[in-house]
């Protein structure tokens, strides 16, 4: 059960955009990708958003990645199956609960590289959002909320904490 909370951090990289804005080289990509810049003001080193970003490529491209992608969180930028995710009232079946745990095992690996060299307000951020998201993903695993409820959730915690730190880095400013 600790792997499927270690997904969250492919969720970091939704707060921000991508590491020098390139073009993901996979089917499956952050929606704001991995480096995180506000104000042209960096979150992360150079270094350190390379790495997350190549990370999160990395791990977006297993079959399961791909599975949850389509069928149970919208991850993707223009997902054409987003609409249909967002409204959804089905609940997981077995075989999607289980490529969702994968998937979250694998992006979860990426989480450290995402809190490196982070301030102590920033680090206390992302935890306080992976806390809040993890409880998401284990309530849709349990089969407790319906994809399209986890979808809305999702988006809503994303939303919180891209405003969030857009208001910590205005007042470093």
């Amino acid at each position: 059960m600790k792997n499927i909370f270690k997904l969250s951090l492919l969720f970091i990289t939704l707060l921000g955009g991508c590491a020098a804005n390139n073009a993901p080289l996979n089917s499956v990509q952050v929606v704001n990708g991995s480096a995180l810049i506000s104000k042209g003001v960096p979150v992360h080193s150079a270094d350190v958003a390379k790495r997350l970003n190549d990370c999160i490529i990395k791990s977006n491209q297993s079959a399961d990645a791909l599975l949850v992608d389509s069928q149970i969180i919208s991850v993707t930028r223009n997902n054409p199956y987003a609409k249909a995710l967002f409204s959804s009232t089905d609940k997981l079946t077995d075989q999607q609960a289980k490529a969702l745990a994968n998937y979250l095992s694998e992006a979860n690996a990426c989480r450290p590289i995402a809190l490196e060299g982070l301030t102590p307000e920033m680090t206390s951020l992302y935890n306080e959002f992976f806390k809040k998201i993890d409880a998401v993903y284990a309530d849709l695993i349990a089969k407790k909320i319906s994809i399209g409820v986890a979808n809305q959730e999702r988006q809503l915690l994303i939303q919180d904490a891209h405003m969030r730190r857009l208001a910590l880095q205005s007042k470093k400013s």
